[in-house]
């Protein structure tokens, strides 16, 4: 009886976090390409970026010091511009709600000139 109990529970609480998972999972990746001046060897992405339904997400895993984001619309025009202090763990929200249909282009630009950026749709 205890392991019907204990597999019952195990099952219910997975299915649960995987219900969650499945709700929070709606970002679409942008692909960034570039490079930054980090100064040394990463492991992983210094910057991740995502698209949400309403929203831009802009993830930092390391120090980066001072950045400046930019989106720019397809026309050329700047639709949004930022400058950050990015520390590890940070995030930076750019709202994207009411934006026009269309590709928009994400630049992420450090003090020493590199940069990353990457594309993505609203539709």
């Amino acid at each position: 009886m205890k392991r019907i109990l204990v597999i019952t529970c195990f099952a219910c609480i997975s299915s649960f976090f995987s219900t969650n998972a499945s709700t929070n999972s709606h970002a679409a990746t942008i692909p960034l390409k570039g490079s930054l001046g980090t100064g040394g060897l990463v492991r992983r992405p210094s910057v991740e970026a995502y698209q949400y339904a309403t929203s831009v997400e802009v993830i930092f895993n390391i120090d980066l010091g001072s950045l400046t984001i930019e989106v720019i619309n397809e026309t050329g025009d700047t639709v949004f511009q930022s400058k950050v202090d990015a520390k590890a763990g940070g995030t930076l929200s750019i709202d994207t709600i009411g934006w026009e249909r269309g590709e928009y282009t994400l630049l992420i630009m450090d003090e020493q000139g590199g940069y990353l950026e990457g594309n993505f749709l609203i539709d």
